[in-house]
């Protein structure tokens, strides 16, 4: 348990980080463009990343980092063949998911930790400094939200608001992506569009959501807020109803197993 409360420290001090440098921005961060004019990153967003390697490589050493953002930080083990996930410890993180909430002030960001040893993700810690929600979890001990327990329960789709993520980093998902969202309109309560994954699957954990769905997440998007989901009773795929890896950018669906039930029964391919 030790561990797990420090990497929750650090997650409550990466938010801090994100609240100085939103309090100080006049409500628009600066940013630049990496592959796309959607795939955005901050100097916060550096600051941060850069932060938790260096404090979890002093942790857990020797561990490996699979990391949003590339660096080379001396004595650090940074990954990019995401088959190496599977050998010992691994901390897979994302600094800022919903970066571009972050640069346009919406308020919707978080940072992202997940812990995996020999490629099983372990404990999962996310922090949305905005709200002061701090979301953790430890595989089969269940998921918390602020130190208190998240409940296992179910729920049809009629009766959830459900929500979708866009991957905006690949215009070629554009088309199925709003086909998606009209099924999704068209079988729930409601739907909604946020902007950050990680807080999709932690929403969809609590109950705020009853099922996430999106067609291209990296690992760092999915890997701590799948075992927080999973850990209150959500199924968490691919689309198709097959195993999530850390391979490629697969697309993910997570939600109640009645909901998710009644959405693959409806939805096409």
């Amino acid at each position: 348990m030790i561990l797990q409360q420090e990497i929750e420290k650090l997650a409550r001090e990466a938010g801090k980080m994100i609240l100085d440098a939103d309090q100080g921005s006049g409500g628009h961060v600066k940013a630049v463009t990496k592959t796309g004019r959607r795939d955005l990153v901050t100097a916060t967003d550096l600051a941060i990343q850069k932060m938790l390697m260096q404090k979890l490589n002093d942790l857990a050493a020797p561990c490996s980092f699979l990391c949003e953002e590339d660096m080379n930080l001396e004595g650090i083990r940074q990954i990019k063949d995401r088959e190496e996930v599977e050998e010992g410890v691994c901390f897979i993180i994302d600094p800022i998911d919903g970066t571009a909430n972050f640069v346009h002030g919406h308020r919707h960001s978080c940072t992202s930790i997940a812990m995996t040893v020999n490629g099983e993700t372990e404990i999962g810690v996310i922090y949305d400094p905005y709200r002061d929600e701090l979301f953790s979890a430890r595989k089969g001990d269940g998921a918390y939200l602020n130190g208190h327990r998240l409940p296992v329960f179910d729920a049809g789709i009629a009766d959830v608001i459900t929500v979708f993520g866009t991957a905006p980093y690949d215009d070629t998902t554009n088309a199925p992506t709003f086909r998606l969202a009209h099924t999704l309109y068209e079988i729930s309560a409601d739907v909604r569009r946020t902007g950050s994954a990680a807080l999709d699957l932690c929403w969809t954990a609590c109950g705020r959501f009853g099922l996430y769905a999106e067609l291209g997440l990296s690992a760092w998007d999915f890997a701590a807020g799948k075992l927080i989901a999973e850990e209150t009773g959500c199924i968490v795929t691919d689309i198709q109803g097959n195993p999530l890896t850390f391979q490629d950018k697969p697309s993910i669906l997570c939600g109640r197993p009645t909901a998710v039930k009644e959405f693959q029964e409806n939805y096409e391919v």
